[in-house]
């Protein structure tokens, strides 16, 4: 897991979901996520990071851990599609 993206995505999910803590493996909806911050959230990290995010993909994300792996295959094809801006 990348640890500078694990960083940026722990302290923007602890934020809105407003915890103190995030265990990488436990489901996000334990934490209260719902579809409304779920939504905000991918919007926010798409921003952030300059990727896209799929609703497949976002479907796919139910811990933190699968949030930073998706973020981090996502900025590996847009360095792999050629963006200098990475």
């Amino acid at each position: 897991m990348n640890r500078d993206i694990f960083e940026v995505v722990d302290e923007l999910f602890r934020r809105r979901l407003q915890v103190p803590e995030l265990a990488p493996d436990v489901p996000l909806v334990n934490y209260g996520l719902d579809s409304i911050r779920s939504i905000d959230l991918i919007v926010e990290m798409e921003s952030k990071f300059g990727v896209q995010i799929s609703d497949e993909q976002a479907a796919s994300m139910w811990t933190l851990r699968d949030v930073v792996e998706q973020v981090t295959a996502s900025l590996t094809v847009r360095v792999g599609q050629g963006d200098s801006d990475a």
